[in-house]
């Protein structure tokens, strides 16, 4: 039988760094109510130049050298994001090009904040089945560029940082080293908890945007702040107990887990709904912020390269986002 592992990480976030102190200079609020409420201290903006492509090249090349590859032995590119460089084509294939990658498929799936596992899934089932050998991964974010300043956006605004994070699943030589499941669970009735609401055909008029819709706030994102976090500690913290028991393993088992970094608030939460040892638990969201899509390879990247993860060691990472969707993947490095 065919397996996949993790053959290379790789992430990259822009230099700018905004601190809460900054953001009190362009909305309604305070170091201290940011701190008290997310944990989050500062995070990554990008310049008005970039877009989520730029980012996204320099994260895939990083993991594609980890890998001890070149961009030519990659035979499917897996691209995950909010932030497109433009509504359509899907972002993957403005990578691509930016890549020098002609002529393997390109999938862009919207996963959101799930999209790394999404994309691990739709990888080891490929590789399993024969069809390629190295799988691209990349999730790249630019949220800096859908913040509304205004009370209205303040909840999620004052979360928001850019980043990139790729991996790369191939074939695995190693019987002890592979992907060990994932498994996707999703939610429609919960869309509109967290969702921006235009440009889109689902708000009953012919426009597909209008001034209307960038006077009304139509246009940036609109959070259920407590509907969201009720779901996405209930979510990840049942994605990992299943993770866990459909492979037979105990808490012991696990030598760490890396969760999506929504908030500090909602990770002491996951983590105490667990029952997992924090120590054990991978957390940057307080220098980075909510990177979306893009948290979960960075923080996994990071992990690896810190010495927090090792060859052999037992990873397991688990996401909430919106949609609903909720996801976890088992990893033997």
């Amino acid at each position: 039988m065919i397996n996949s592992r993790i053959l290379g990480t790789g992430h990259f976030t822009p230099e700018n760094v905004v601190t809460n102190f900054d953001l009190e200079k362009v909305m309604n609020t305070s170091n201290e109510f940011i701190v008290t409420r997310t944990g989050v201290k500062e995070r990554r903006h990008a310049g008005p130049e970039t877009s989520a492509s730029d980012l996204g090249v320099k994260a895939a090349h990083a993991a594609i050298a980890d890998a001890g590859l070149t961009p030519g032995d990659v035979d499917l590119l897996i691209t995950n994001t909010i932030t497109p460089d433009h509504h359509d084509p899907g972002c993957g294939f403005f990578l691509q090009a930016k890549l020098d990658m002609p002529g393997i498929p390109v999938l862009d799936i919207k996963a959101q904040c799930a999209g790394l596992i999404y994309g691990i899934s739709v990888a080891d089932h490929f590789i399993k089945a024969g069809t390629y050998r190295n799988v691209l991964i990349v999730c790249a974010e630019v949220l800096s560029k859908r913040i509304d300043c205004s009370d209205d956006g303040r909840n999620i605004g004052i979360l928001l940082g850019d980043g990139a994070g790729a991996a790369v699943v191939g074939v695995s030589d190693d019987e002890n080293a592979k992907v060990v499941s994932s498994i996707l669970h999703a939610d429609g009735s919960g869309a509109k908890a967290l969702y921006t609401a235009a440009p889109g055909t689902g708000q009953g008029k012919m426009e597909f945007v209008d001034s209307g819709d960038v006077e009304a706030g139509r246009v940036h994102f609109r959070m259920d702040g407590k509907t969201v976090y009720e779901n996405g500690v209930a979510g990840m913290a049942s994605a990992a107990a299943e993770s866990i028991e459909v492979n037979g393993l105990t808490l012991d088992d696990i030598d760490i887990l890396i969760p999506h970094q929504a908030n500090m608030r909602m990770l002491e939460a996951v983590v105490e709904k667990i029952g997992i040892e924090m120590h054990k638990v991978f957390v940057n969201v307080e220098s980075y912020g909510n990177m979306a899509s893009a948290c979960l390879p960075i923080a996994l990247d990071q992990a690896r390269k810190s010495g927090r993860l090792n060859p052999g060691d037992t990873a397991l990472l688990v996401a909430f986002g919106s949609g609903f969707v909720w996801a976890s993947a088992l990893l033997k490095m």
